[in-house]
């Protein structure tokens, strides 16, 4: 049995190193708070960075590495929340054509660290953190043409704080980036 098993997993690596092609990514772009720190938070800015392997021309994985920036307002006596998104994801997308303008759809899934930072000025309390991990997931679309790469996604991070008034923790970003792709065809 464990001969079969080596030699399934050996051919399957064949015939998918024949085709084999290294991705690197990245991206900026903006994000918009979703749930309940929409109430907290007016939006911010995304990054990521991917490292990724293309199993075939049109299903590639990869390592995928995502933060967000969201902040919030009230100036007039102060009063600023800040949530801080990093996520640490494994990424799937699916090309849905071989060549030109590829368009996409992924799903990416991983951790999520969130951190919160608050102010306030008149009321007092002019600092406080936190910080937790919850499980998370990304959904995007959007399309590869050469090398540039843009997408839609939606982050749903889990909920927040204490257990009679949890928070759901979420965004959506827009995000503009170059997607390398080194090797195979």
């Amino acid at each position: 049995m464990k001969k079969l098993l080596l030699f399934t997993a050996v051919a399957l690596l064949g015939l998918t190193t024949t085709n084999a092609q290294v991705k690197f990514g990245f991206g900026f772009g903006y994000a918009m708070p979703s749930g309940d720190i929409a109430d907290i938070t007016d939006g911010g800015f995304s990054g990521n960075l991917e490292l990724g392997y293309g199993i075939t021309e049109d299903i590639d994985v990869s390592v995928f590495l995502h933060g967000d920036f969201l902040t919030g307002g009230n100036e007039g006596q102060l009063s600023y929340d800040t949530v801080v998104l990093g996520s640490y994801m494994l990424n799937g997308r699916y090309y849905f054509t071989k060549e030109g303008f590829r368009p996409y759809g992924s799903l990416a899934i991983g951790l999520t660290d969130i951190g919160q930072i608050e102010a306030e000025a008149n009321n007092t309390r002019l600092a406080a953190t936190s910080r937790t991990s919850n499980f998370s997931f990304r959904p995007a679309i959007g399309f590869k043409y050469g090398i540039f790469n843009m997408n839609v996604a939606y982050l749903s991070a889990g909920k927040v704080g204490e257990s009679g008034a949890k928070q759901s923790v979420g965004d959506i970003t827009i995000n503009a980036g170059l997607l390398f792709t080194f090797g195979g065809n």
